[in-house]
């Protein structure tokens, strides 16, 4: 019966009294927003609009991002501004592309995501992070897979604007951006 106790006791220390001291493997904390559109009674602080193509039903997304503040105690929407990825200005909206049909000889997706986005909060900062299918001859024909290139935008609260932190290019070839927007992925571009 002692031992057992003892056991016990032992168990307690190690899984929640250790941890709490330091003595554990630190876990970034990261939150992943998939932006989608939906009703879900809050107020939204991101606006989307679908526009389809005439031929083909392909669709185009625009996304555009605004702040809730208060100036003298009333509630004030302001759009956050996004960096050009030249650099030279900055534009209201940010679009992403989805084409209909699979991906190569996967044709069990209805839609393939050639371009996408996620809001990424690590580290107490936020991140929008832009992905697009760049195939420029690197292109698999028979799998439709092409690298993808990455910007990753931070939010400056002084300025009130995403900025463009870091440009990059994935290494591997992916089909649809969702892949490249996985979270341990999305990790290790923000760790660097």
């Amino acid at each position: 019966m002692r031992m057992l106790k003892i056991f016990w006791i032992l168990s307690a220390l190690i899984l929640f009294i250790l941890p709490k001291q330091g003595y554990s493997e630190e876990k970034d904390t990261v939150n992943i927003i998939q932006i989608k559109n939906g009703n879900d009674g809050t107020k939204d602080l991101i606006i989307s609009a679908d526009f389809l193509t005439p031929f083909g039903g392909n669709i185009y997304t625009a996304y555009s991002f605004y702040l809730n503040h208060t100036v003298e105690n009333q509630k004030h929407f302001s759009y956050i501004p996004i960096e050009v990825a030249n650099g030279e200005g900055a534009e209201a909206n940010i679009y992403t592309y989805t084409k209909v049909g699979g991906c190569g000889n996967d044709m069990s997706k209805e839609e393939t995501n050639i371009s996408g986005l996620r809001l990424v909060k690590f580290k107490n900062s936020v991140y929008l992070i832009y992905t697009k299918k760049k195939c420029n001859g690197n292109k698999n024909d028979f799998t439709d897979k092409c690298p993808f290139s990455v910007v990753i935008y931070q939010y400056d609260d002084e300025d009130r604007a995403f900025a463009i932190k870091k440009k990059t290019q994935t290494k591997k070839i992916y089909c649809d951006a969702d892949e490249v927007l996985k979270k341990d992925l999305i990790i290790e571009l923000l760790k660097y």
